[in-house]
């Protein structure tokens, strides 16, 4: 069996601490009808587990655009905010960060699972991918939040015909996780931490 990621592993630990978690889940609505993409067994003793999408469609509980995630649930109402393959696909992450923020509980986390090198895929838009450094710097304490891991995780190599060696020797990881935990106040909009 692989080894949990260190980001994925310190998530674990903190919901597992947690009596009966309420928890939202972004982008769940089905790509495929036969499979699920909620992560309902990680917190298995969840009070709530609420899926949200910016389309309806099968798991999704409710409609919501990321970047306006305050204005259909109210602040604070969450302990747990769970992100698998969204944040590639939000047009402004960073407003993304702020509103998963104040809709977290204080002492509340957040698991984002994003992309750092993959192929370009729709559902409807692609925008980004993410470096560690890159997906740390958008959940900081400006914001009121304290990343407590980030990695990379399934080690790739990119190449080209052009010039096969040149980019194969690079270190490229398909996926980049992080865990965060709501530590202060949110503010109503995202504040750079220079």
């Amino acid at each position: 069996m692989p080894e949990l990621n260190s980001a994925l592993a310190a998530f674990l630990q903190q919901v597992n601490e947690m009596p009966g978690p309420r928890v939202l889940e972004l982008g769940t609505k089905r790509a495929f009808s036969d499979r699920s993409t909620m992560h309902k067994a990680w917190i298995p003793h969840a009070a709530a587990f609420i899926g949200t999408d910016y389309q309806n469609g099968l798991d999704v509980d409710v409609v919501a655009d990321v970047h306006c995630l305050s204005s259909a649930f109210p602040e604070e109402s969450f302990d747990v905010v769970i992100s698998c393959s969204t944040f590639e696909h939000i047009k402004y992450p960073w407003i993304a960060a702020v509103e998963i923020a104040r809709c977290l509980r204080l002492g509340g986390c957040v698991f984002v699972q994003t992309h750092q090198t993959y192929p370009l895929h729709g559902a409807p838009y692609d925008y980004w991918r993410f470096t560690r450094d890159g997906l740390a710097a958008l959940f900081h304490r400006k914001i009121g939040m304290d990343t407590i891991a980030c990695c990379h995780e399934f080690p790739c190599s990119i190449t080209t015909e052009e010039d096969p060696g040149a980019i194969a020797s690079l270190d490229a990881f398909l996926n980049t996780c992080l865990c965060a935990i709501k530590i202060a106040a949110t503010p109503c909009e995202w504040l750079p931490d220079l």
